[in-house]
């Protein structure tokens, strides 16, 4: 069956196919010159013409049909065309056109052309603009253009324009420029930071203005968190700065208040020997040597000797002014200061109130826990203690132990010290 045998519908559809073929042909030569493969898209004219002469045959077929005129020598020779020749044509054209699409687009991917050079910039999530010295736009990739939009409010980018809106702060309502280095920290309404860097470059002799944008918002955060960690950390030094400038001054007040202490325990043991001696009599050249070093602390020649055991010159200073002391017990070492200290003011109370010529201290330890109790052989106190003074002095001591303290007047004296013995 001939073209000219075929019914209008069959030619009808014939001709749309042939007309939609020729323009999928010349898509593919447009689509070669565009990614710049222009010879590339020479293979499709071929296959064109060959659209075209069906369709123009169609063409001459139905207008012979459909108007009474005498057919010409190309629509007699059109009329005698096979329809089923031409519906292969047609089918062939198609395959074809597919196959030569594909190569064209594998081709394109393949190979670096204009057309995948702009793909590739636009897939980068950072952006880049290039400008001619003169400020024209030569290439603004997709994340450099939404930047310039959305702080500058326009579609058209003017890399001039965006750079005075940054200098002078006169970008839209919500963003802000920041300068760093020799670029810009840009504020955008959704929160991003972007860092712009604009150099210049020489390309065949030309200058060309380079502008970048990075998405620095996660380092940009970081970089506040950092800066606000060491305001704190600069706080702390000056805090522990100040904190060693006020413990040197409270340990060298500590270290007078100390030297002033054992001075002063040094004149009460001067004291109470002279006492014991004038009540008891005793050793006239002990106590004038005592006396005599003494003196010398006062007068600063002398020093208080640290090194010697407190406890055995507790002793020493209990048996000048004739009172014997007794010691029950083991005193843990980190313990022996504190012991001594209550010892001498034990002592003291044991002369100057109770009159007495004994003191015992008994010393216990029940799982960790030192107990100290000190009593002695003299007048019971008349009435409440009072804690003043030495025995004042005594709990704060006992306190810096973390330990307690107690104190009864009846049946007679007794001071009471609970300590932690541990390491």
């Amino acid at each position: 069956m001939t073209l000219g045998e075929s019914t209008m519908l069959t030619l009808q559809a014939l001709g749309i196919a042939a007309y939609f073929l020729s323009i999928l042909f010349l898509a593919g030569m447009m689509r070669g010159r565009v990614a710049g493969r222009k010879r590339r898209g020479i293979i499709f004219i071929p296959p064109l013409v060959v659209c075209l002469i069906l369709l123009m045959s169609i063409t001459e077929v139905c207008r012979c049909m459909t108007r009474d005129v005498v057919p010409s020598a190309f629509e007699k020779i059109a009329e005698k065309i096979s329809t089923p020749f031409c519906i292969g044509a047609e089918f062939v054209m198609t395959i074809l056109w597919g196959v030569l699409w594909l190569r064209q687009e594998l081709n394109i991917i393949g190979r670096l052309t204009p057309q995948s050079l702009e793909d590739g910039l636009n897939s980068m999530p950072d952006g880049v603009a290039f400008v001619s010295s003169k400020g024209i736009p030569l290439l603004v990739n997709s994340t450099m253009q939404m930047v310039f939009r959305e702080s500058m409010g326009s579609p058209f980018f003017d890399l001039r324009d965006f750079e005075y809106s940054m200098q002078n702060q006169t970008l839209i309502v919500g963003c802000s420029a920041d300068v760093h280095g020799k670029g810009y920290y840009l504020h955008l309404i959704d929160g991003s930071v972007w860092d712009i860097q604009k150099s210049l470059m020489m390309i065949e002799g030309r200058k060309v203005w380079e502008l970048l944008a990075y998405d620095v918002t996660e380092r940009y955060r970081k970089s506040l968190e950092l800066e606000e960690r060491n305001e704190h950390l600069a706080e702390v030094n000056r805090s522990i700065r100040n904190y060693t400038r006020e413990m040197n001054a409270i340990i060298r007040e500590e270290e007078v208040l100390a030297a002033k202490i054992r001075i002063h325990d040094d004149v009460g043991r001067a004291l109470l020997a002279l006492k014991s001696y004038l009540i008891r009599g005793g050793d006239r050249e002990a106590l004038i040597e005592m006396w005599q070093f003494t003196a010398g602390l006062l007068r600063g020649e002398n020093t208080p000797d640290d090194s010697a055991d407190p406890i055995g010159a507790l002793k020493e200073a209990a048996d000048a002014v004739g009172v014997r002391l007794i010691l029950n017990g083991e005193i843990p070492k980190k313990l022996r200061k504190l012991i001594a200290i209550a010892i001498h003011e034990c002592l003291t109370n044991t002369v100057k109130h109770a009159d007495g010529s004994e003191l015992t201290v008994d010393i216990t330890d029940e799982d960790g826990i030192v107990t100290a109790v000190f009593t002695n052989d003299g007048k019971p106190p008349e009435g409440e203690i009072s804690e003043s003074g030495g025995l004042k002095s005594l709990r704060s001591t006992v306190e810096q132990f973390r330990g307690e303290m107690e104190i009864a007047s009846h049946p007679g004296f007794m001071l009471t010290i609970r300590v932690s013995g541990k390491e």
